[in-house]
């Protein structure tokens, strides 16, 4: 099975079990009640079970200190309605969930809703399910578990949601200097580095993957030239950034799209 998370040279991936094995930090003051993180992964697991879905991989990456943690779970996609939008071609995708915390409090804890084109293995974030700002305060143990079933609750929503704008990506045509405009967009908004909009162009000129042109020059095929360029290029992968910019990205195009329909 291949691997769901971009490699970094600064974390460790781990397995949940391992989780359960690292030392919580000591309180930093009365009020201070640092949450373990093999809880806030259980936690999450549970919700998403108890609320139909399954669970079909997941992974974890600690930073070296332990102090930080990433996660993504592979689950199962709900069955959305067209709402009128006639897809021409199903690209085969699946739906993650990304959670993140820490213990530095440098980073609130969260979860996330994203997305894994399976051709390529594109990762794309696509908006917060939960974003959680208090902090590691007293009796969070007793607050995060409702917490995040309140989250994952809109799971199926957010699912279907991709799944109409995914099928929208492919059936919407546009030329390259259409595609071109939404591209410099996206730089502009902080959805790419100068370096990750040549290698966004580059893939729009001439498509890496034949899967994203089954149906000619679309949106499908400019999204996945985006968050291809996403991908890190060495071991220093940063799954913040990374979460941060392809928001961007999926923004940027999903908002074109629905105004392409609108029109």
């Amino acid at each position: 099975m291949s691997t769901l998370l971009y490699n970094s040279a600064t974390d460790i991936k781990v397995e949940r079990d391992y989780l359960a094995n690292l030392q919580t930090p000591a309180p930093m003051g009365s009020r201070h009640a640092p949450y373990p993180f093999h809880s806030f992964a259980t936690d999450t697991v549970n919700a998403i079970e108890r609320a139909g879905f399954t669970i079909e991989q997941e992974e974890y990456a600690i930073t070296k200190d332990e102090q930080r943690l990433f996660g993504l779970l592979n689950v199962s996609r709900p069955v959305a309605p067209s709402h009128g939008v006639q897809a021409l071609y199903k690209p085969d995708w699946s739906l993650l969930v990304g959670l993140c915390g820490t213990h530095d409090q440098s980073k609130s804890r969260a979860l996330c809703i994203g997305s894994r084109v399976m051709a390529c293995t594109n990762l794309c974030f696509h908006g917060d399910l939960g974003n959680w700002k208090s902090k590691q305060t007293t009796n969070i143990a007793h607050r995060i578990p409702d917490m995040v079933s309140d989250a994952v609750s809109g799971l199926g929503r957010a699912g279907e949601r991709l799944t109409v704008d995914f099928d929208a990506f492919n059936a919407r045509q546009i030329d390259r200097d259409q595609g071109d405009k939404v591209l410099m967009d996206i730089f502009r908004s902080g959805g790419f580095s100068a370096s990750q909009l040549g290698r966004a162009i580059a893939d729009w000129d001439d498509c890496s993957v034949e899967e994203h042109t089954a149906n000619g020059r679309s949106l499908w095929w400019l999204f996945n030239s985006a968050t291809m360029a996403l991908k890190p290029t060495g071991a220093n992968a940063n799954h913040n950034d990374l979460q941060h910019r392809s928001t961007i990205v999926y923004n940027k195009i999903a908002t074109g799209a629905r105004q392409l329909l609108a029109a």
